[in-house]
Formats: C-alpha cells, sequence, structure tokens
C-alpha cells in the first residue's frame, strides 16, 4: 500500500514540475489603424517600471546591456509588454509585463518565442521594438 502512495505521490510530483511553466494567455491584438506608433509618457514609463524592474537600478549594467522591449503599435491595445535583456557576458533574460494586472513575469526564452510573435501580430513590423536601448534596428 505505500509503494502505491509513494508511486502516486512521485507521478504527482513529476507531473508540477513538467507544468511549473505557467501558461500566459494573450489576447487577440487590435490593428493600429494609425499612419504614426505613439509613444507617449505612460508608455515611457512603463518601460522604465519594466527596465527597473529587471536591473535594479545598476546604471553600468544597464549602459552595456541591449535591451529591446516589444507591445502592440497600437496605443489602445498595449496590455502586453515582452522584453529582452542581453548582457555583456552574452546572458541573457526575459520579461512578460501584463499591465491590467501590473504584473511582471520572468520567463525564459522558450516563452519570449512563443508569446513574441503573438504580442507583435497586429504590427507594422514585427522586428523592431517599441522601445530599445544600445540595439540599432537598422
Amino acid at each position: 500500500m505505500n509503494l502505491k502512495k509513494t508511486i502516486i505521490n512521485l507521478i504527482g510530483l513529476l507531473f508540477s514540475i513538467t507544468s511549473s511553466h505557467a501558461e500566459i494567455s494573450i489576447n487577440k491584438c487590435k490593428t493600429n489603424r494609425s499612419e504614426y506608433v505613439i509613444f507617449d509618457e505612460k508608455d515611457a514609463q512603463i518601460a522604465e517600471n519594466i527596465i527597473e524592474y529587471q536591473l535594479h537600478n545598476q546604471p553600468d549594467l544597464r549602459e552595456n546591456s541591449i535591451i529591446k522591449i516589444f507591445a502592440n503599435e497600437n496605443n489602445n491595445d498595449r496590455n502586453y509588454w515582452i522584453a529582452s535583456f542581453e548582457f555583456e557576458d552574452q546572458d541573457n533574460k526575459f520579461l512578460f509585463y501584463q499591465v491590467d494586472q501590473n504584473k511582471f513575469t520572468e520567463i525564459d526564452q522558450t516563452q519570449f518565442q512563443i508569446l513574441l510573435p503573438k504580442i507583435v501580430e497586429c504590427n507594422n513590423n514585427k522586428l523592431v521594438p517599441i522601445y530599445s536601448e544600445n540595439f540599432d534596428a537598422d
């Protein structure tokens, strides 16, 4: 009997470990009908919050890191933001931010690659971040 309980507990533990990646649900984006991409003070503050959350007010690290932040070009539909940080030692960190819940989620590269196309799906140029530092898109 104890062997059955142990096996069941181990299977349950294994399942919880393999499913530890939280599923992040993203609503379908709305296309930007304007010819211009609006990036206002509110957006600048969100970008700054994302950077500060990841870098913890380390100006030297910020100055020497490539930071790319993506969101929908439609400024009326910018609930989801995703960022990549590439550091001097070639280490990468990824962060997802949901505005309506004011929630930061650290994600891995696989999750970044899954979420990025969903977030930029309605953008005219899906490769150019809405905000970047130390990165030249050309």
